[in-house]
């Protein structure tokens, strides 16, 4: 256990000793705790200008529209092609992380979307347009699965809603500040270039920083083990070839698929998707609403906004309910933030004025940043956490990036599916531009709403229905990977352990431990996890002391039957 000096005593590890004793880690003397906020910092930092690239051009489609003379439906498919590219690619962001640093991966990400985008910005055809944007969603797809991995690698389980609710703010902040700057400098025509074309280049250029400081300062705790342990594997009697390697690549994702859970969160996940993709046309609704610029832009930002809040408050009340209620809580916690948006979609696109005046653009802030509040949760508070729990460290990265897959390769098709819906049964005329003639527009938005509201109630009521086959699933699924976790040679390193960690993991290790022999000695782990490491611990202390006691009784029979031995 850590000692009143911050060090942590380590369980015996190949070229950890010195002298025959177990090395003493000081993460103040290490630079751990250095390393772990210099890369929250950066991976947070990515993630905002990743949303930020994602959420510019929903933000500018009535200028885009303009300047391609495009329809919804065209638009949407842009949208389309860059998200369906994202999602079909993000294996390849997690399978990258298993061989380079991630930071590296997430550094190459940032380069190739702001690459994409400075070309976006040069364009003048729509149909040059959809392949530079599809190949932007490549770059995207590098990075969130790392992000995640990373995020969950540096923080306990009992925290882990909250680190995933913190990256969810900033994830918000990001689409919250694209939309804004986005919205309001395409308006105007700064150093005599095209507003929504500016936009693409400034954003270009600080995602190409950010992936600098990514490739620079990013510390991958995992990465230089790995690195170990394959030149080990390499210098032994049966080194893994390249074959091998897919192989067993291959043989997790298999095992990846087969978890019920993951099953149960990917298909709710592809459904519940659809409402927040479809919800990238709040912009030009509020638009051809009769709103001015800057109160269509603020209005999309209190929502990115409130959803940031409420993904933070979401993993606060899912590890709250966890430690309660561990089998279900966070189940629980996400149904009511899914069935919640149904009445606030009903009342945003049915039940609220259509007009642009002070009065009305005050009850819009008001609903839409409760709705953003309260249906923010299902991410950070039960799946992210969750994903963590059911598969060994060493597949996050996959069980994350296939999450983004499938989810995303659906939420692709939301866009011009909205645009289509809006077209061809709620009857939206012309191109996605507002034409200052009122009772056109107002018609126009009236469409889009109807379509928004299509895509939203139904998805979510399936949703809530899908979580509550958790309840059954995902107890179970968590003690086996817990299990599996405490048997494999993978070490999942996560900094800033103390006391209260150390016995939380202890908690996590006692229904496995109870299963074990009482006098069995504990087994010697290569590469133990925290809660392994904690139940490693426990037994060596407990046959310490049965040591202890029995050296005493030993000393006092010599005591007893030597006389000699009392002088």
């Amino acid at each position: 256990m850590p000692g009143g000096n911050g060090a942590l005593e380590v369980e015996q590890q190949p070229g950890s000793m010195e002298g025959g004793k177990a090395r003493q880690v000081s993460w103040r003397d290490t630079g751990c705790q250095d390393a772990k906020l210099r890369t929250t910092v950066l991976i947070n930092l990515a993630s905002i200008l990743e949303k930020c690239d994602e959420q510019i051009l929903p933000a500018v489609y009535n200028w885009v529209g303009a300047s391609f003379n495009a329809t919804p439906t065209q638009l949407g498919t842009i949208t389309l092609g860059r998200a369906m590219m994202q999602a079909l690619s993000s294996p390849l962001g997690g399978i990258a992380g298993h061989f380079m640093s991630r930071g590296t991966v997430i550094a190459i990400g940032c380069w190739l979307w702001a690459a994409m985008t400075a070309v976006f910005a040069c364009t003048t055809s729509l149909y040059i347009a959809m392949p530079v944007c599809a190949i932007n969603g490549v770059g995207l797809a590098l990075v969130i699965p790392n992000v995640q991995s990373l995020t969950a690698d540096y923080h306990h389980s009992s925290s882990r809603g909250q680190a995933f609710g913190t990256l969810w703010l900033t994830i918000s902040v990001g689409g919250m500040l694209g939309a804004l700057y986005a919205t309001n400098t395409a308006a105007h025509d700064p150093l005599g270039i095209e507003g929504w074309r500016f936009v693409f280049f400034s954003v270009a250029v600080v995602s190409a920083l950010t992936g600098l400081l990514n490739f620079l300062f990013v510390h991958d705790p995992t990465f230089q083990q790995a690195q170990h342990q394959r030149a080990a594997q390499q210098a032994g009697p049966n080194p893994e070839k390249g074959g091998a390697t897919l192989r067993r690549l291959a043989g997790e994702m298999g095992q990846v698929m087969r978890i019920p859970t993951f099953g149960i969160i990917i298909i709710q996940g592809i459904v519940g998707s659809v409402p927040y993709a479809s919800l990238i046309f709040l912009t030009l609704y509020f638009q051809l609403m009769g709103m001015t610029n800057f109160d269509a832009s603020l209005l999309v930002a209190l929502y990115l906004a409130g959803g940031g809040l409420g993904g933070l408050l979401g993993g606060w009340i899912g590890d709250k309910t966890a430690a309660r209620f561990p089998d279900h809580g966070r189940i629980v916690a996400t149904q009511f933030s899914v069935i919640v948006g149904v009445p606030f979609a009903l009342l945003l696109f049915k039940g609220l004025p259509m007009d642009g005046t002070t009065g009305t653009v005050w009850l819009y802030r008001a609903t839409i940043t409760a709705f953003a509040l309260l249906t923010a949760w299902p991410a950070p508070c039960c799946n992210n956490p969750a994903f963590a729990e059911i598969v060994p460290a060493a597949q996050r990265n996959l069980v994350y990036a296939f999450d983004r897959c499938f989810e995303g390769a659906m939420a692709a098709c939301s866009a011009p599916l909205v645009g289509l819906l809006a077209e061809n049964w709620f009857g939206f005329k012309g191109t996605s531009r507002v034409t200052g003639v009122r009772k056109d527009d107002l018609h126009n938005a009236k469409a889009l709403g109807n379509a928004l509201l299509a895509f939203t109630i139904a998805p979510w009521v399936f949703c809530f229905l899908m979580y509550t086959g958790l309840h059954i699933t995902y107890p179970r699924d968590r003690r086996r990977a817990a299990e599996r976790q405490r048997d494999s040679d993978t070490r999942e390193w996560e900094f800033g352990a103390d006391g209260e960690t150390l016995a939380s993991a202890a908690e996590e290790a006692m229904p496995l431990r109870l299963r074990e022999r009482d006098t069995s000695p504990p087994r010697q782990r290569s590469s133990p996890t925290r809660m392994a490491a904690a139940y490693a611990q426990l037994d060596a202390q407990g046959l310490l002391q049965q040591q202890n006691r029995e050296a005493a009784e030993r000393q006092k029979w010599r005591s007893g039957s030597d006389p000699s031995l009392g002088r």
